[in-house]
């Protein structure tokens, strides 16, 4: 009895706080050093400042012409573990057809909690695209609107500070980008998600 009447309720409560903030100390550990998160993505910006399709016969014959340049912000929502990002492979794609795959990216590190933006810029005149007839008439109907549908991809490998494994990462960026003209100002972007895929395997 007298072993309770030593634990009066403001002690109880002490002891149960105490109890309390150690785990979320605990919890807060876990996931600063043994839970690893994937980055995030936005396109935060993308010009389209020429887009011209010479269509083929058959339409996997087309060329194509263009310059795009596009701001991709990449989000480490790690607490601890800063992120190696291998070389990243840049592609653009129209109607599920590549038409640009020239750009690349420097391998760069990303610290926690910290976004790192990617600028691309690319252009050709005259590129062979494969497109399908049915690409080719989405294209004439895009161009009624001067509004453009285009996938942007990033391709590398990231590793996670402390751990071994490297792990393939793809960014899919989707674009609609308003065709305007370079001596006038650009016309507002409206910032779009990316999705992030990446390997299901074991330090990923």
């Amino acid at each position: 009895m007298a072993f309770w009447e030593d634990w009066t309720w403001k002690k109880l409560a002490i002891c149960a706080t105490v109890i309390v903030v150690a785990a979320v100390v605990i919890v807060v550990l876990v996931m600063a050093f043994a839970v690893v998160r994937p980055p995030k993505a936005k396109a935060d910006d993308a010009v389209l400042q020429r887009f011209s399709l010479s269509p083929g016969s058959p339409a996997a014959n087309s060329t194509i012409s263009y310059n795009v340049t596009a701001t991709v912000s990449l989000w480490n929502p790690n607490i601890y573990r800063a992120i190696e990002y291998g070389p990243l492979a840049v592609a653009f794609s129209f109607n599920g057809s590549r038409f640009d795959e020239s750009a690349t990216v420097p391998a760069f590190e990303h610290k926690p909690r910290k976004k790192a933006t990617v600028l691309v810029t690319v252009g050709g005149a005259g590129k062979p695209i494969k497109l399908t007839a049915a690409g080719v008439k989405e294209f004439s109907n895009e161009n009624d609107t001067a509004k453009f549908d285009v996938e942007m991809r990033l391709d590398t490998t990231l590793q996670y500070k402390g751990r071994k494994a490297k792990c393939p990462l793809v960014v899919v960026c989707p674009l609609q980008l308003q065709l305007v003209d370079p001596d006038v100002a650009a016309t507002a972007f409206q910032r779009t998600k990316c999705t992030i895929l990446r390997a299901k395997k074991s330090g990923c």
